[in-house]
């Protein structure tokens, strides 16, 4: 089950991606609903935080929030840093 955030004027459906990059990496994917004039956001995790759609579900909504202000349009620079890793 996806779930849905309110962060810069949007909805957004926030979903973990089907691929992962790197081993002990999740990728969590926003898509926004409001428009179809914004790119999807994604950020990366490392897997022991966030593993499968159920450890997204049991997040609060200010921690999918810090996720969200974490991540970067696709394809930039900020996107590809793994989050909450040394």
């Amino acid at each position: 089950m996806a779930r849905k955030i309110e962060a810069d004027g949007d909805t957004w459906v926030v979903r973990v991606g089907e691929h992962r990059e790197a081993p002990g990496v999740t990728t969590i994917v926003f898509f926004c609903k409001t428009t179809d004039q914004r790119p999807y956001r994604v950020t990366e995790v490392p897997d022991d935080r966030i593993a499968d759609a159920g450890d997204l579900e049991a997040l609060s909504e200010r921690e999918l929030t810090e996720l969200f202000r974490d991540s970067g349009s696709m394809g930039s620079a900020e996107e590809r840093s793994v989050k909450g890793t040394s």
